[in-house]
């Protein structure tokens, strides 16, 4: 429930509930009973997931704890990617395939992702990273990395000078 309360506004906390609670199905090891509770998980996810936020957050999803969203629409994450502790993502952010038989992005902690950023293929993303508004990542970055642009680069040095 931490997750939930961790959420700046309303939406994000009902995406996050929705999440939460198709997660915590997958760990209910009775058939029946895990069919039963799918009923309302696949309500919610298709009406106000998908329908009313035009957002994909699966419950295959393996995220960390401590993920903040700040406007949750148009938000798509594939069911395979791998996310660490303390992920903020902001609106129109896609983290996902490249191409059809590509792998998915890995995120390590701390990481934190602007408004309509993409983040596609099979690459890494360090802790303590940033992600800019917009930015297209298609290759990894170590940790401490602040990326922006498309393609993205990483302009970490550039601001120690």
């Amino acid at each position: 429930m931490k997750e939930i309360k961790n959420q700046p506004e309303f939406w994000g906390k009902a995406l996050i509930a929705i999440y939460v609670y198709g997660r915590k199905l997958t760990r209910i090891k009775n058939k029946f009973a895990r069919r039963i509770l799918l009923i309302p998980y696949v309500f919610m996810d298709t009406i106000i997931t998908r329908g009313l936020l035009n957002s994909q957050i699966p419950h295959r999803l393996k995220i960390g704890i401590g993920i903040k969203i700040w406007h949750p629409f148009g938000i798509i994450i594939h069911p395979d990617c791998l996310i660490g502790d303390n992920l903020t993502i902001r609106h129109q952010v896609t983290i996902g395939k490249a191409k059809d038989d590509g792998g998915v992005p890995i995120l390590g902690n701390n990481v934190s992702i602007g408004a309509g950023a993409k983040i596609l293929g099979d690459i890494n993303i360090g802790d303590n990273t940033v992600i800019g508004a917009n930015a297209v990542v298609t290759k990894s970055f170590p940790e401490k990395s602040i990326l922006v642009g498309c393609p993205a680069v990483d302009i970490s040095s550039e601001l120690k000078r």
